[in-house]
């Protein structure tokens, strides 16, 4: 009864907009957000905002000179009032291999957050892609697994749902950097808005049992 109260209010989350495009703190320095994060100027500067990493093919990098597609680079320049864009040119497809961006990204990340800066990763609606790079960089970098990445995340912002491919990704680095997987790909794949305790890796029974 618990677990379908937790999964309607997470589902109720995925259909608000207000959800969806607000900027969400995950961490001091790093934010995640959708489309309507990233073209407000004044907004930016409240959040003092001075990287972006930019998770679509599409949206512009605004307010980085005229915009035109490039490939997974960082934009930038020496004006300390400048905005300095990563764009990582993909579609929430289950195919990307969202991977190869992985260290790119969490560079710029630390890059900023050293400086005592803040970075802001964003794509579409701030569900799949730019929350794919976030609990990646917790895995590598602040130590937590995939499921303690993924229930922290939540918490903060509900609509937090990688697509099973990346969410495949998510894994298979979890299983390089601590040599164990924490979340259940199975369950995953069936319901990826599931309860972080629907999709915890039970143990195996032992022989005894």
């Amino acid at each position: 009864m618990e677990l379908d109260k937790a999964k309607k209010l997470r589902l109720d989350a995925v259909c608000s907009t207000s959800v969806q495009y607000n900027v969400t703190k995950i961490l001091d320095g790093l934010y995640v957000g959708g489309r309507e994060s990233v073209d407000d100027l004044a907004a930016l500067e409240m959040l003092a905002v001075t990287h972006i990493v930019n998770c679509t093919e599409d949206i512009p990098n605004f307010f980085y000179g005229e915009y035109e597609p490039m490939p997974c680079t960082t934009s930038s320049t020496n004006d300390p009032g400048t905005i300095s864009y990563l764009r990582v040119p993909i579609s929430d497809d289950p195919d990307v291999a969202i991977d190869s961006f992985f260290q790119s990204v969490f560079g710029f990340i630390q890059n900023a957050r050293d400086s005592g800066k803040v970075c802001l990763v964003h794509c579409s609606q701030g569900m799949s892609r730019s929350p794919t790079f976030i609990l990646a960089y917790l895995v590598a970098r602040e130590n937590m697994s995939v499921l303690e990445a993924l229930r922290y995340t939540r918490a903060l912002r509900p609509v937090i749902s990688p697509n099973v491919g990346f969410m495949r990704k998510l894994v298979e680095l979890e299983v390089r950097t601590r040599q164990k997987a924490s979340l259940d790909l199975v369950k995953y794949r069936k319901d990826r808005f599931a309860t972080i305790d629907e999709l915890v890796i039970e143990a195996s029974p032992s022989p005894a049992d």
